[in-house]
């Protein structure tokens, strides 16, 4: 029923509601006329009274103070230490990287140790420079699955000796937001071994040494550092 209007007026008979819609429409002069298409010229002709002009932005009041708050996400910084022992003096080295962010370290340990000692030592270091440098979060790797494992507490301590060692490391640990750890294979930890194996065969006649490693992609040619 496309015209409700018209059917009430043209219906001969109605009944009950509609009799009721009927009478209150007698009252009024209505006449039914079908509605045109309104064409696309008649749409046009309406749109050339309204000119364009630019377009004004509406105003809206700012508060005086606005406050934006960013939050940053911190990603993980991946922590990877190794440590071995040899004629009786350690060696430790770790590495810490995020992307393009990379820093090393490699330490002589000048006293008497075992290899688990030297793992411990390796860990402490790792844990007390990322701490240094303000991380939060670190993603640990060591090679070594008696320290991983007692670090986690799925290993039993067997060895009283390395009890100080744990609790220095779990103490360590919980100054920082999260932190993973988790064993790896040793073809997958070469670095920091390689940073131990340096710290170990160089002899350090101060406290410290640095030593810059670079890596190069061009043959050198002398005649160009000849006179």
């Amino acid at each position: 029923m496309s015209d409700p209007v018209h059917y009430l007026l043209s219906k001969l008979a109605l009944t009950g509601r509609m009799t009721k819609w009927l009478l209150a429409l007698v009252e009024y002069a209505i006449t039914c006329v079908t509605p045109k298409a309104i064409k696309s010229k008649a749409l046009a002709d309406l749109l050339t009274q309204f000119p364009f002009g630019e377009h004004e932005p509406v105003e809206v009041p700012l508060p005086d103070e606005v406050h934006v708050s960013v939050a940053a996400v911190e990603t993980y910084w991946d922590l990877k230490f190794d440590g071995a022992s040899g004629a009786g003096k350690g060696r430790v080295g770790i590495t810490l990287t995020q992307e393009e962010e990379k820093f090393r370290l490699s330490d002589k340990l000048d006293f008497e140790c075992s290899n688990n000692d030297a793992e411990y030592e390796a860990l402490i270091l790792g844990l007390v420079t990322a701490q240094k440098k303000g991380l939060h979060k670190l993603k640990i790797w060591g090679d070594s699955k008696l320290v991983v494992k007692q670090t986690m507490d799925d290993f039993a301590l067997k060895e009283p000796l390395l009890a100080p060692y744990r609790t220095i490391v779990q103490n360590l640990l919980t100054q920082f937001d999260d932190v993973q750890i988790q064993h790896t294979l040793r073809t997958h930890n070469r670095f920091p071994d390689a940073l131990a194996t340096l710290g170990a065969n160089v002899d350090i006649p101060d406290d410290s040494i640095a030593i810059i490693v670079e890596k190069r992609t061009i043959v050198v040619l002398v005649e160009e550092y000849t006179v």
